[in-house]
């Protein structure tokens, strides 16, 4: 028989004991808590990263091939879309090589889709309103689906239609800065060709909720670009490639830039080109570990008292043991277990209700969000399996080795003076 256990289980069903029954609903209800907020912390941020990095690859993609001498002022320099080359990209799907650090390599998957861009500055005209714009270049193989969900009304231009699509997709900032609606006429002045003027309409308006690509961009037919320019319909100015697996990126990129592409051009990462919003991304890593830490914080407080409470509580137990001749570690296990115990309810408690609350807010999105400050309508839901077991596995670990402390006391209380003073 596990004596420690034994007891530890005859004091849990004990609800007779001083306050001690009391104390331990408390503590229950506090660490349950302090689960429920670690985990809904945990499921709320990584939401939100997932979120506005889904947005983020949703527009430009993983990679971007261009120029090597292209700068980030969106100066202008065409590359040749070389048919051979796109299609050994597209062909790419899973890798298995050796960096040039001599370092393994190894991906699951590949490239799922590649296509041409050319972005521009041009002004929308309409009437006597003038507005600053990027114009985003796109042609037939650019995925509709990775953009749709975003699409408040209308669509993408005709990219399908033989002759040079005149329509313009535009954000919900710019229409109503400039009161657009859905086929409104509005003339774009191409800004890096002597001031070129175009008659566009308005086939569709989007949403992506980030203030720096819905204030700037619109997609239009890249072959209006190449016209308005003079270039020929090989010359792009770069590619976009989605991947499979977004954490598989830079092992992509890197095997594109080092095996495939030739020494004028250049495979990036949307994360190194955009590093300042992933790099502010990354920081909600920070949030989330403060977070976690002040819970943990919490929960230990609160357990170290109520064992230490049960223990001068059970103070004549504890002499009598010791005169009995039992050793004081296995008077300090019954307390751990009993710690253990409190714990476990606590934890499932605390479940439920974090991944209760989270389940219906991905359900239901009853939460709110400002868009124009957080980028997001709602606030994002997003279970991660190992974050759950991580919170659920590292509490029990820690809170049971910090619980070694205070159930110290026993080995400094004296038999004869507690069974004398009772």
């Amino acid at each position: 028989m596990n004596l420690p256990l034994d007891i530890a289980k005859k004091i849990a069903r004990s609800s007779t004991i001083g306050n001690s029954r009391s104390l331990i609903k408390i503590a229950i209800a506090t660490i349950a808590l302090s689960i429920a907020t670690m985990l809904l912390s945990s499921t709320i941020i990584e939401g939100f990263k997932n979120q506005i990095s889904k947005k983020i690859f949703g527009f430009w993609g993983h990679i971007h091939i261009t120029d090597t001498r292209i700068t980030r002022n969106h100066e202008l320099r065409p590359i040749v879309a070389e048919k051979q080359l796109i299609e050994e990209i597209r062909k790419i799907k899973g890798l298995d090589y050796r960096n040039i650090y001599d370092e393994p390599v190894k991906t699951e998957g590949g490239v799922s889709n590649i296509s041409p861009y050319i972005t521009m500055p041009g002004i929308l005209n309409r009437k006597k309103a003038l507005e600053g714009i990027l114009l985003k270049g796109v042609d037939s193989t650019y995925i509709a689906t990775q953009f749709s969900s975003y699409i408040l009304e209308g669509d993408l231009p005709d990219l399908r239609n033989a002759k040079n699509s005149r329509g313009i997709l535009i954000s919900n900032q710019t229409a109503l800065r400039l009161e657009l609606k859905l086929n409104d006429k509005v003339n774009i002045h191409f800004v890096n060709a002597d001031r070129v003027k175009k008659p566009f309409h308005v086939c569709g308006i989007y949403k992506t909720g980030l203030e720096e690509y819905d204030r700037k961009f619109a997609i239009i037919d890249m072959r209006m670009i190449q016209e308005v320019l003079g270039w020929e319909a090989d010359q792009i100015g770069g590619l976009e490639i989605f991947v499979d697996n977004v954490e598989e990126s830079e092992a992509i990129a890197n095997h594109i830039y080092n095996e495939l592409l030739p020494s004028h051009m250049y495979a990036e990462t949307i994360q190194e080109k955009q590093k300042s919003i992933f790099e502010w991304l990354k920081l909600q890593n920070i949030n989330e570990i403060v977070i976690l830490l002040l819970m943990v914080v919490v929960a230990l407080i609160n357990m170290a008292t109520v064992v230490l409470i049960l223990i001068l509580e059970r103070s004549k137990m504890v002499g009598i043991l010791k005169s009995l001749g039992q050793q004081d570690w296995d008077i300090r296990k019954i307390f751990i277990y009993s710690a253990l115990y409190i714990i476990m309810i606590a934890l499932i408690v605390g479940n439920i209700i974090g991944l209760g609350i989270a389940f219906l807010q991905q359900k239901f999105g009853f939460l709110k969000l400002n868009e124009d400050n957080y980028y997001l309508s709602q606030v994002p839901i997003d279970f991660d399996l190992g974050s759950f077991l991580l919170i659920n596995i590292g509490t029990i670990l820690v809170t049971l080795v910090v619980m070694i402390l205070p159930t110290y006391l026993i080995t400094r209380l004296d038999p004869v003076k507690i069974l004398r003073f009772d």
